[in-house]
């Protein structure tokens, strides 16, 4: 298995900020709070850079909508769960995207003391060897 430094080329999604209702506790379920997430997609090499084509990479604005529906709309108990929904989702439906980390905070979590925001952090990887549009990739 590789890890996230593997990968050379890589797009950033930073501070996406969504309002939703993934909670544990009944009130965060009903009420919602503010998450944030980080999303980092990973390419052996991303071949845009040398084509300038958006067809040879992905188009983050579709990643930003896909992430947005999941967390505006899913009601998970947990936030490991909401990112495993996040990464899943994000590998279907951008082929060319060989692996993905998301990280996914809470800064009002239900916790009594004083922190920044309580996070998850979640690294899939595609198996290798696939093709996509008829080259290997």
């Amino acid at each position: 298995m590789k890890i996230l430094s593997d990968y050379p080329d890589r797009i950033c999604l930073e501070g996406m900020s969504f309002y939703g209702y993934t909670g544990f506790f009944d009130f965060e379920k009903q009420r919602g709070q503010t998450f944030v997430v980080d999303l980092v997609l990973c390419f052996s090499e991303n071949r845009a850079v040398v084509t300038d084509d958006l067809t040879d990479t992905v188009h983050y604005g579709e990643v930003f909508a896909v992430v947005k529906e999941i967390v505006e709309t899913g009601k998970c108990n947990l936030i490991e769960h909401l990112a495993g929904k996040i990464l899943s989702a994000v590998l279907d439906k951008f082929p060319l995207i060989q692996a993905a980390e998301a990280v996914v905070s809470k800064p009002d979590a239900p916790v009594e003391g004083v922190f920044e925001s309580m996070s998850v952090r979640i690294f899939r990887e595609r198996k290798p060897n696939r093709k996509v549009d008829g080259r290997e990739i």
